[in-house]
C-alpha cells in the first residue's frame, strides 16, 4: 500500500454560482447533500483517521459545486478536522465568485475558516480580464480579482491560482507566461497549472495544449517555488492523493 500524501474532501451541495462547460464536478452532484449543513460525521472522521495513519498531511475541502455556498457544510468539516488535530495543511477549493461580491461572507466565514486551521484558498482563474472571465465561467459578469485577492488577505489567507491549459485559452508559453506574470503582479502567492481533463479523468488530447508547448511550461516553472505546471498526476495514480467523494467512495480515481 502507498503512503497517503494528501486528502481532498467533497463537501456541501452541487449548488453552483458558475455555469463551466468543462465542469468535472457535475457528474457527482446526484449524490451531494440537499440542504447546506449535512455532513457525515462519522465516515468524515473514519477517513481522517485512516488517512493520517496513512500518512496525509495535507487536506483539500472541495465540492461538486461550489463549497462557499454551503459555508455550514464547510465549517464543520473544518472543525472536525480541527478536532484531529494532526493536518499540517488545510485548503479550500473555490471559484472566487462569492468571495468577490458577498463582503459579508468573508466577514462572517474567512476569519472563522483561518481560525479552524484554513492555510490557502485554490482560485480558478481562466483569464485576468474579469469579462474574458466571466465568459469561461458562464456567467454575466465576474468579480474584480483584486478584491478577490485583497479579501483573502485580509484574512490572512493565502492564495494560489489555478489554471486550466488548454489550446483555446492557455495554450502556449507565450500566454501562460503572461497569465502568471499578471497573477503575481495581482497578489497571487502560487501557482499552479494542469492541462485540460475529460470527465474520464484522462487528459484531453484534443483540447490541451501539445506537448511541446507543455513542455516549455514545465521548463520555464523549473526552479520558480511560486510556480507548477503539472502535467502528470503520477501520486493519484499511486494512490498517494485520494478523494471521499459525495457517494461515499474514497478513491484516487474521480470515475472509477
Amino acid at each position: 500500500m502507498h503512503e497517503v500524501r494528501s486528502l481532498s474532501l467533497f463537501v456541501g451541495t452541487g449548488m453552483c454560482n458558475a455555469n463551466c462547460g468543462h465542469c468535472a464536478g457535475k457528474v457527482h452532484r446526484t449524490f451531494a447533500p440537499k440542504e447546506d449543513g449535512v455532513v457525515d460525521e462519522d465516515l468524515v472522521n473514519k477517513v481522517l483517521n485512516d488517512c493520517y495513519l496513512r500518512g496525509a498531511r495535507s487536506i483539500s475541502v472541495s465540492s461538486s459545486g461550489e463549497p462557499t455556498l454551503s459555508p455550514l457544510a464547510v465549517t464543520r468539516v473544518f472543525e472536525l478536522i480541527k478536532q484531529h488535530g494532526n493536518f499540517n495543511w488545510l485548503n479550500l477549493y473555490s471559484n472566487g465568485i462569492r468571495i468577490g461580491e458577498d463582503l459579508d461572507f468573508c466577514r462572517t466565514y474567512l476569519r472563522l475558516w483561518k481560525s479552524l486551521g484554513l492555510c490557502r484558498i485554490y482560485v480558478t482563474v481562466h483569464d485576468v480580464n474579469e469579462e474574458q472571465n466571466a465568459k469561461i465561467y458562464g456567467i454575466m459578469s465576474y468579480p474584480s480579482l483584486k478584491t478577490i485577492v485583497g479579501r483573502i488577505h485580509d484574512a490572512d489567507v493565502l492564495l494560489r491560482a489555478n489554471l486550466i491549459l488548454s489550446k483555446n485559452n492557455i495554450g502556449t508559453l507565450e500566454r501562460f507566461v503572461f497569465m502568471a506574470d499578471s497573477l503575481r503582479e495581482k497578489g497571487f502567492d502560487n501557482i499552479s497549472a494542469w492541462p485540460i481533463r475529460g470527465v474520464d479523468d484522462d487528459v484531453d488530447l484534443s483540447l490541451s495544449p501539445s506537448m511541446e508547448e507543455l513542455d516549455k511550461m514545465q521548463k520555464y516553472a523549473f526552479g520558480k517555488d511560486y510556480l507548477k505546471v503539472m502535467s502528470e498526476r503520477t501520486a493519484y495514480h499511486n494512490g498517494e492523493k485520494l478523494t471521499l467523494f459525495p457517494n461515499g467512495r474514497l478513491s484516487s480515481s474521480w470515475c472509477n
